[in-house]
């Protein structure tokens, strides 16, 4: 009977979470680039030139904004040591408004397409192999290795498979499908070829048995191990 492992919400939430907490904070540089910080900027300079009259005794000075000022005002230095000790931004903090929030954007981006691409995917292992939702797939009798070095912490094991002469990695991650059948898929898998071509830590015990100190079992290594 096949054994399929489907795609695990839990996955999908944590990348879910992820992702709308970088978006949050991409608007929140948004918006503090385009609205409080130049807000600022225009309430503290009006500010200034009432602390500081004498230099606006110049109509057409004191007619100036702020960009104009700190571009042609030869006092503009007083100006930015006003801003200075009173936190208001210059125009290079809120160009790194803009920065922040594209590099967030872009990586919020990312980790809420992780789960939108992940929805729907599934592993199966039949009694002749394995095969995936995306359309990868391999027999038994392909396999050249099975590398389970990132197994115990991450839940990753690598399959190292030869179709139509080339090697092919397919991998097998219980973080991104559901543990328990994604467990009994690699037990599967592990019946069906031979124990030399296990690296990386020993063979799974049977599904709901567990062994107390895996690392004490001695486990065929290969000098080749592909990391």
């Amino acid at each position: 009977m096949p054994i399929r492992a489907d795609n695990d919400p839990r996955f999908s939430r944590r990348f879910l979470i992820m992702g709308t907490v970088a978006i949050g904070f991409a608007l929140w540089s948004l918006y503090d680039g385009m609205v409080k910080y130049p807000a600022q900027r225009v309430r503290g300079f009006e500010e200034f030139k009432v602390d500081d009259k004498s230099l606006f005794e110049d109509p057409k000075v004191k007619a100036l904004t702020v960009d104009q000022f700190e571009r042609s005002a030869d006092t503009k230095h007083e100006w930015a040591k006003y801003s200075h000790e009173r936190g208001i931004k210059s125009i290079p903090e809120i160009f790194t408004q803009y920065v922040q929030a594209a590099v967030a954007g872009m990586v919020g981006l990312f980790l809420l397409s992780i789960p939108i691409r992940s929805r729907g995917r599934w592993i199966e292992a039949s009694e002749s192999g394995i095969t995936s939702s995306w359309g990868q797939s391999f027999q038994y009798d392909q396999v050249e290795l099975l590398n389970k070095r990132r197994w115990r912490d991450k839940g990753i094991a690598k399959v190292t498979y030869v179709d139509g002469g080339r090697r092919q990695l397919f991998v097998i991650d219980d973080f991104k499908f559901k543990r328990e059948q994604t467990d009994q898929i690699l037990f599967e898998l592990e019946q069906r070829i031979e124990i030399e071509r296990i690296t990386g830590g020993p063979p799974e015990p049977l599904p709901g048995e567990y062994v107390e100190s895996p690392e004490d079992v001695a486990a065929p290594a290969s000098a080749d191990e592909p990391s």
